[in-house]
């Protein structure tokens, strides 16, 4: 399995109506099946979190850096994708607490998304 990052606004602006998503302090989770033969994903950090882009750069290259170490992603979720969303209080977390609140969306959503994606898909 290959792990791809989404970088087109028609393919996040198509997970907008995904029914499956999980909450932590720091982030949403969307998550969806593909029918390609990889695990995509996409990072959201919007004006509204930081208006300095340097802020919202460093954010994001953290929420990259926790994807790229989750050795659990590819074998919990291959062919599917996910949008990590930044929410105001990733800010002010640091990156143990940013890299624990992944991996803590990433067990919890499992069992609802196997239950939505039968349904769905």
């Amino acid at each position: 399995m290959v792990l791809e990052r989404i970088k087109r606004h028609f393919d996040f602006v198509e997970m907008k109506d995904t029914n499956t998503k999980a909450f932590t302090h720091s982030f949403v989770l969307q998550i969806r099946c593909n029918t390609k033969n990889t695990t995509r994903v996409g990072f959201t950090v919007s004006k509204r979190i930081a208006k300095h882009a340097v802020i919202r750069n460093r954010l994001r290259r953290q929420m990259r850096e926790i994807v790229r170490l989750s050795p659990k992603l590819i074998k919990l979720y291959p062919s599917h994708d996910l949008i990590l969303i930044a929410k105001e209080e990733a800010l002010n977390r640091t990156y143990q607490q940013l890299a624990q609140d992944f991996e803590y969306l990433l067990t919890h959503v499992k069992d609802f998304s196997n239950e939505s994606i039968k349904k769905n898909g």
